[in-house]
């Protein structure tokens, strides 16, 4: 993944060395808490007849996957993010794209995970923590850049089945969308 890309994203999305050190302090609220949201979220994504489908395509496929939500979610709390840690969340996005996962379910159950992740994580671990909004700020502000991301091998994917398809060079497409 190139480099000026995942300091660009940081950047614009705020990522400051004080959401760093808050969300590593939150590590063991996260591992804590990680089984209830994953939990929560699969019982929510199972409401939704497509969705539903996709996770029991395969045998144990809902198993496997709660077993990786709970990884990515533990990993937000990382405190460093750089080239390895854009991968992995590169790699979740093509995952999505491989399975024919649509981008909107994507956008749609990283808004369940802040909203659910706020409630059980922050809400319960730090209720009467002073800096309770800033580390819901520096939670919500990792959980969009890893969504930027993400979505950002969507549009890779999509970029080369097009180029695929047409036979188009990269240089020539991108000369097509700038002007």
């Amino acid at each position: 993944m190139d480099t000026s890309f995942m300091q660009e994203i940081k950047q614009v999305g705020q990522l400051t060395d004080a959401d760093r050190q808050l969300l590593a302090e939150m590590k063991p609220a996260l591992e804590t808490h990680a089984a209830a949201v994953v939990e929560a979220f699969y019982a929510h994504l199972e409401k939704f007849e497509p969705l539903s489908k996709l996770l029991h395509a395969e045998p144990g496929r809902v198993e496997k996957l709660k077993g990786h939500l709970r990884q990515w979610l533990i990993t937000l709390a990382d405190g460093e993010y750089g080239e390895s840690y854009f991968e992995r969340r590169y790699r979740i996005g093509f995952r999505h794209v491989e399975v024919g996962l649509e981008p909107r379910y994507v956008i749609a159950a990283m808004m369940f995970c802040r909203a659910t992740a706020a409630s059980m994580i922050v809400e319960a671990a730090y209720a009467n923590d002073p800096k309770k909004t800033e580390r819901m700020v520096a939670l919500n502000r990792i959980m969009d850049i890893d969504l930027n991301v993400m979505l950002q091998s969507y549009d890779d994917h999509r970029v080369q089945q097009f180029l695929n398809v047409t036979g188009f060079s990269k240089a020539l497409f991108e000369t097509l969308m700038a002007g």
